[in-house]
């Protein structure tokens, strides 16, 4: 508790710094994941947080939602909090409905009503759109919407008893009127007689599914009273038609959630019946599977959240099996429950994750566990925002984690987060915190919000935090060429971030400092110029290059996947800590991951010349010329300069990056030289690499 509450004051105080938009966006993901508790003892933290921003609310959407937030939860309530919620409500409403006399009428700095009654007439209004239905809980009328007026601040509606045009002032429509979207169903709901009344659960369902603002058990109940008695019903007739499907906790026997008829009159009677009976049997659990099985594949957003709330309470309902007979119609039907789980799965389907609230999350695991292997399950934990990896760690085990991260090609933000944040747990994934996954997660754009917080965590870890940046180099090692390109290749930084990120990188690393300073590069090729001095980019022949990258695409495609198939096997025959084939399968991981780690720094780090093309300039040893020594004692020898890669030490061919390459680089014909071995020697003679050798570099592999 004393955790989450500093970690949610961290917030406030981030949010407090400058017109920040970003840490206004964190405080919001924030203030939706904590308890109401850890909210109110943070109270007076928000009211220093309102006078801070002042009127910037109303110039920030983010802003105006944190205030639009905390009504809703009656967290405080203070003349700056009311200050800024009324310039929330200008701020968020549409802009043709906007005003302040708009604001006004919401009542946001009036004291009298309650903040959460604020926030759900500012919610209400952003639904609102002309033609909704309105129904006048004094006159008892009903009528259209025809216009909202925002600079005198009244609704405009047609009666449909007198057919005439009245003003209500919106103050009075928000506190006595209800309003419901227009729906074929509605309008049957109203001109309903004796002989076209529907059921009770019918007319709930109908209210509650296009009511604009929320509509309790009791309201609907009063709303269908005045509407049907006397018209349709005596007082006596309309209990018994109320009664008749009424929800489970009715004081008379009504219809249970195990046969409802819709998702949302399962939402509702499931609702209702908390606190109760909610066991489900083996009979009921086949009845809500065949409910499960007629969800429309492309449910509309408001029916997917309903559904996938539906789900995280019925998890409770029954153990794995029963669940596993109510849900497996939804895998592959609903976007969060795909059918298959690998990286193609799209992120935008697995949006409902993270959007549901935290004491539901806990459920909706619980459900999907029923629908898929462990394995599965674990595969499905490196593709979910950070918020599900916590909680998914009450059903997976360390090796399941381990298991899918090391199965994945390319792990998200939200997973390098995890593996930072358990890494006393899972230090052996450590390895994946290194330069070139941190900038392809970086350069990703167009994430789906529920997973954009991460990125932005993510970033602030590699510029602000020393034992971080301490890792990456730890993983980097002496390749600190690697990180150098891997930084160059951040799409999403500009080039000002690039160089203050190595100039941080270097006060901790001497090996990346004495690299950044080198003016070794200038003499790779023979040239001077800026390109050809820079040494992030290492040079091979294009047949070390194709070699290399078919032994990578070797490794990904057939060794790496024979190995996850072989872990899942070994996995099967029960306990891990005896499991002999599970170790060597294991090991044999790690050894493919070193490797394939290496093909990639290589890959990533190397750029492929044409050798048939290479003209170097004789008058120094470069790349691509052929050298001749006369050392001290005498001897004659021979040294052909080639690529990073190409180098065959028993033939001679020197890679240029190698120690003896990089002392004979940039030597004119006459020089003296130390070698690497010992003794010296005189460069003799400075030719063109043989033909032989030029085609067996251009050979295609």
């Amino acid at each position: 508790m004393i955790k989450e509450q500093q970690l949610l004051d961290d917030l406030i105080m981030a949010a407090m710094q400058g017109d920040n938009d970003s840490a206004a966006e964190e405080l919001l993901a924030g203030i939706r994941d904590c308890e109401h508790e850890i909210l109110k003892g943070a109270a007076e933290n928000f009211n220093l947080l309102f006078q801070e921003w002042d009127d910037t609310v109303s110039a920030s959407d983010k802003k105006a939602e944190v205030c639009l937030a905390l009504a809703e939860l009656s967290v405080l309530d203070t003349p700056f909090f009311r200050a800024a919620l009324n310039d929330a409500a200008r701020r968020l409403l549409p802009p043709y409905i906007s005003s302040g006399a708009v604001a006004k009428a919401i009542g946001a700095r009036d004291t009298g009503i309650a903040v959460n009654s604020v926030a759900s007439r500012i919610h209400k209004l952003q639904k609102l759109r002309t033609n909704a239905y309105v129904f006048q809980t004094e006159s008892q009328c009903w009528g259209r919407m025809v216009n909202l007026d925002k600079v005198t601040a009244t609704i405009a509606v047609n009666t449909f008893a007198t057919n005439s045009m009245i003003s209500i002032p919106v103050a009075t429509a928000l506190s006595g009127c209800l309003f419901f979207e227009q729906h074929i169903d509605m309008t049957n709901l109203i001109a309903a007689n004796s002989a076209t009344v529907k059921n009770a659960a019918f007319c709930r369902e109908t209210l509650a599914k296009h009511s604009i603002g929320s509509m309790s058990e009791e309201k609907m109940r009063s709303l269908l009273e005045k509407m049907f008695v006397p018209k349709i019903f005596t007082a006596d007739g309309f209990e018994k038609w109320w009664t008749s499907t009424a929800p489970a906790h009715s004081s008379q026997k009504g219809r249970s959630f195990r046969d409802a008829r819709s998702i949302l009159e399962l939402y509702t009677l499931l609702s209702a019946a908390e606190g109760g009976d909610m066991t489900v049997d083996e009979s009921s659990a086949e009845k809500l599977s065949l409910l499960f099985a007629k969800v429309r594949p492309n449910m509309p957003p408001k029916d997917l959240a309903t559904l996938a709330e539906t789900i995280a309470i019925l998890a409770d309902c029954g153990n794995e099996e029963i669940l596993k007979k109510m849900f497996t119609p939804l895998r592959g039907k609903v976007p969060f429950f795909p059918a298959r789980i690998d990286e193609t799965t799209l992120l935008k389907n697995l949006e409902m994750w993270g959007r549901l609230s935290v004491k539901l999350l806990a459920g909706f695991i619980k459900s999907a566990a029923s629908l898929y292997s462990r394995y599965e399950l674990a595969k499905l934990f490196t593709l979910l925002p950070l918020r599900c990896m916590t909680p998914m760690m009450e059903t997976l085990s360390a090796n399941d984690v381990t298991d899918a991260i090391y199965a994945t090609d390319k792990v998200s933000c939200d997973v390098l987060l995890f593996i930072w944040k358990n890494k006393a747990k899972f230090g052996e994934l450590k390895e994946y915190i290194n330069m070139a996954n941190i900038s392809r997660c970086l350069s990703q754009e167009g994430l789906p919000k529920e997973w954009a917080a991460a990125q932005r965590e993510l970033k602030k870890l590699l510029f602000d935090k020393p034992d971080f940046q301490k890792v990456i180099l730890e993983n980097a090692g002496e390749n600190v060429s690697s990180l150098i390109y891997a930084v160059q290749k951040m799409r999403n930084m500009q080039m000002g971030e690039c160089q203050s990120l190595l100039v941080k990188l270097s006060r901790i690393s001497e090996t990346l400092k004495a690299k950044l300073e080198s003016g070794e590069g200038k003499k790779v090729l023979g040239g001077n110029d800026e390109e050809q001095a820079d040494e992030t980019v290492l040079m091979t022949s294009f047949a070390s290059y194709k070699r290399l990258a078919n032994e990578l695409e070797e490794l990904v495609r057939v060794k790496i996947p024979e190995n996850v198939k072989a872990i899942e096997t070994a996995r099967a025959f029960g306990d891990l800590s005896e499991n002999a084939e599970y170790d060597a399968a294991k090991l044999q991981r790690s050894i493919l991951r070193k490797r394939r780690s290496e093909l990639e720094n290589q890959l990533a780090t190397v750029q492929p010349i044409d050798f048939t093309e290479l003209k170097p300039d004789l008058a120094m040893v470069a790349v691509a010329t052929k050298v001749l020594l006369k050392t001290s004692d005498g001897k004659d020898l021979e040294y052909s300069f080639v690529g990073a890669f190409d180098g065959k030490p028993e033939e001679n061919l020197i890679a240029y990056n190698t120690a003896l390459g990089k002392t004979l680089l940039g030597r004119k014909a006459g020089d003296s030289v130390t070698l690497p071995e010992g003794g010296t020697a005189v460069v003799s003679k400075i030719a063109p690499l043989d033909s032989n050798i030029i085609e067996s570099l251009a050979a295609e592999v």
